[in-house]
Parts: C-alpha cells; sequence; structure tokens
C-alpha cells in the first residue's frame, strides 16, 4: 500500500496541476484523494512507525568499496519530525553504506542532550549525527561531500515521506548515466541561464532528461552527486554565504555548471514526495519563493562568476 499510494500521488498531483480549476470534477476528485494519501502517511504510516518500530539496520552491513552516503540536515522547528523522514531512509530496498544528519552547533549547543528520543534511537539502526557550523540548507552536503570525495553522495531533505526505492531507482541511474548529477526532479533554466528561478519551467511527466544542461535538480526529492562533479568554489564558506545563503539548489547547480556536469531526471514518472503534517510553514519557501529571494541570489551567482550563456546550448 505504501509504494502503490506513493506513484498515485505523483499522478494525482498531475491531474490537479493540469486542472487548477478548483470547481472543475478533475480537480475536486484528485483533491479529495490527495488529502487522504497524505492524511495515510502522516497518521497511520507515523503510527505504524512508532508503534511497530524496526529493528533491522538500516544501513548495508558489507561496505562497499565506493560508499552511498545519504546526507540530509535540519534545525530546531523540524527536529521533533525528521525522525519519520530517516524512518523512510532507514527503510530503503537498497541500503546506503551511510546515513547522515547534519545539526548546527549553536542551535543544538548541548549536542544530542537536545534531540528527541526517536531521533537518538536511530543511531542504533545506522543513523550518524554531527555538528558543524550553521550553513543552513547547504550543511546537507557541504560536508559529507568534502569528507567523502570519491563516493556517491545522495541529498535529501527533513520534511518529507521518501519512496521505498528511492536508493535503488538513483543508483540504477547512476549506472547508466555515470557522469551525470542524477536526480528524481527537476526544474528546466529557461529560456536564458538569466531567466529568474521563478520563470524556470517544469518537464511535462513524460519528457526526458538526460545529459541536460538545463536542468537544476530538485535535491531534496532525491538527488545522487557523483564523485568531483562541482566545481571547488562550491565549498568556498564565506563565499557562498555571501552570494546564496538560501538556495542550496541554485549553488550546485551553478558549480556543476562551471564543472561541466550534466543533469539526467528520472523518466518517465518523476517524483512528488509527500509532506510531513506541519513542515511547510517552517521553510525556506517563505524567503526563497514568496519573497522572490531565490531571484536575488540567482542574479548575485550570475554578477560575481559572470554569465555562462555562451557555454549553454540553446
Amino acid at each position: 500500500m505504501y509504494s502503490f499510494l506513493y506513484g498515485l500521488y505523483y499522478h494525482l498531483r498531475r491531474v490537479q496541476k493540469k486542472h487548477p480549476d478548483e470547481k472543475s470534477v478533475y480537480h475536486r476528485f484528485s483533491s479529495f484523494l490527495i488529502g487522504y494519501i497524505e492524511a495515510y502517511y502522516n497518521l497511520y504510516v507515523v503510527k505504524q512507525f512508532r508503534n511497530k518500530p524496526s529493528h533491522e539496520s538500516g544501513v548495508t552491513e558489507v561496505k562497499r568499496d565506493q560508499k552511498i552516503i545519504i546526507s540530509l540536515t535540519s534545525f530546531p522547528a523540524r527536529i521533533n519530525v525528521v525522525w519519520i523522514a530517516i524512518e523512510t531512509l532507514l527503510r530503503q530496498s537498497m541500503k546506503p553504506d551511510e546515513i547522515i544528519l547534519w545539526l548546527s552547533e549553536e542551535q543544538f549547543p548541548n549536542r544530542d542532550e537536545d534531540l528527541p528520543k526517536e531521533l537518538i534511537q536511530q543511531k542504533e539502526r545506522g543513523l550518524t549525527i554531527r555538528y558543524c557550523d550553521d550553513l543552513r540548507s547547504h550543511k546537507k552536503y557541504f560536508y559529507t561531500m568534502q569528507e567523502n570525495p570519491e563516493d556517491m553522495i545522495i541529498l535529501a531533505d527533513d520534511d518529507v515521506f521518501y519512496s521505498k526505492d528511492l536508493v535503488e531507482k538513483l543508483y540504477r541511474l547512476h549506472q547508466e548515466n555515470p557522469e551525470d548529477i542524477v536526480c528524481m526532479g527537476v526544474a528546466l533554466i529557461y529560456p536564458e541561464l538569466s531567466t529568474p528561478p521563478d520563470q524556470w519551467t517544469r518537464p511535462s511527466s513524460r519528457q526526458i532528461i538526460q545529459h541536460s544542461e538545463i536542468a537544476q535538480p530538485f535535491t531534496g526529492t532525491g538527488s545522487l552527486f557523483p564523485p568531483h562533479c562541482l566545481d571547488e568554489r562550491a565549498f568556498d564558506k564565506e563565499l557562498l554565504q555571501q552570494l546564496c545563503p538560501f538556495a542550496d539548489d541554485l549553488w550546485l547547480k551553478y558549480m556543476s555548471m562551471k564543472k561541466g556536469t550534466l543533469v539526467t531526471g528520472i523518466t518517465p514518472d518523476r517524483n512528488m514526495p509527500v509532506f510531513i503534517y506541519g513542515t511547510a510553514q517552517s521553510g525556506l519557501w517563505h524567503i526563497n519563493g514568496e519573497q522572490k529571494q531565490n531571484d536575488v541570489q540567482w542574479e548575485n551567482i550570475l554578477q560575481y562568476f559572470g554569465d555562462l550563456n555562451d557555454s549553454i546550448q540553446k
């Protein structure tokens, strides 16, 4: 049921978008089912997680030569629910080598003592909790990629239920496209590089995104970064805080473009993750989306580094 409803949810969201009129039969019916599915995950699935906890390790016991590492971050407003997202990552059909949660020392001065018991208990099944400087959303990649330069890094968010085959799908796509960043969802930078992010387009459900220069991965829905796919300036701490403090997706996209790394997305059915109740109010959308800070930060990057339009195939 978990996997079936997860796939259905994506198609219902596409129907809802295709029929934006809230009075239409299609919109009302899809909205009803979407609400039912969201309740199923947030009420029934979470209850199952609590009442029937898994004692199985969430990471592989036989480590790979080239590791698969899931890396994510969180902050105080979501610390009591991040365990739910992590639980879905601990129950993958293909187990990663590590799952690392990065937390700010400034926000959690007492370290593990500041964390909920559900999160601490997951350490017994393979979760690693690390503390670092507060780089906001950039924490989810900044340290993991530098400490593990030869490994595959899967980036995730702290506010969604993940499909059980997320790691497996990304790994298979990586095998087919080993030099590319591979991901579950993208936006298209169109018609030119200077187009503001709030005007970037979404591909159709069956549009093939392969070896694309203009696709920007949505890192939080699930994305795999191969070794050495970013320009070295991606890890300039002062610069990223100056130019793009709130938008790790934009920063990673530009730094992959500077490196010449292309993007391949899942086709035909992309990902539309189910969000955990109560997380939307504390997200960066209010800064990056509603206040159009994504546009400001993208402009900052382009002005500082110069325009890459000459390298983009129109």
